[in-house]
């Protein structure tokens, strides 16, 4: 349940991205300091955030994707500490809390992605399925 809502989570901010470039463009500036990000790198950043988040939905390369899930997700989760540590000042916005146990479930899918086997590509097609088939 982790990884595919985790996955949708991030296929959601992903599709954000790419059919919102202007907000993106924003989001970049304002929260990571990237001043220069244009349309055209918005897009190439959505795209391969789909492919990440497909490959999470999946179950596909999990040291790698959900990895890189958990790298997003903290950089974006660390973007906005300051909402995070004082959520109903003004100005801030309590709904950055959510991030919160987003990244700490994220943590959990890596740390237990030996054992997300439930419907997993890897699972159906790794050296195990081989050895119990």
């Amino acid at each position: 349940m982790i990884r595919v809502t985790f996955g949708l989570f991030l296929l959601a901010w992903a599709a954000n991205k790419m059919l919102n470039a202007e907000g993106t463009i924003s989001i970049f500036a304002r929260f990571y300091g990237v001043e220069s990000l244009g349309e055209t790198s918005a897009f190439v950043i959505g795209g391969l955030q789909v492919a990440l988040s497909l490959c999470i939905i999946a179950g596909l390369f999990k040291t790698v994707t959900y990895g890189a899930g958990v790298l997003i997700h903290g950089a974006s989760t660390l973007s906005t500490a300051s909402h995070i540590a004082m959520p109903l000042a003004e100005g801030s916005n309590l709904l950055f809390m959510a991030g919160l146990p987003v990244f700490a479930a994220a943590i959990a899918l890596f740390l237990l992605r030996r054992d997300d086997t439930l419907m997993s590509v890897d699972a159906l097609t790794g050296p195990q399925a081989v050895r119990s088939a």
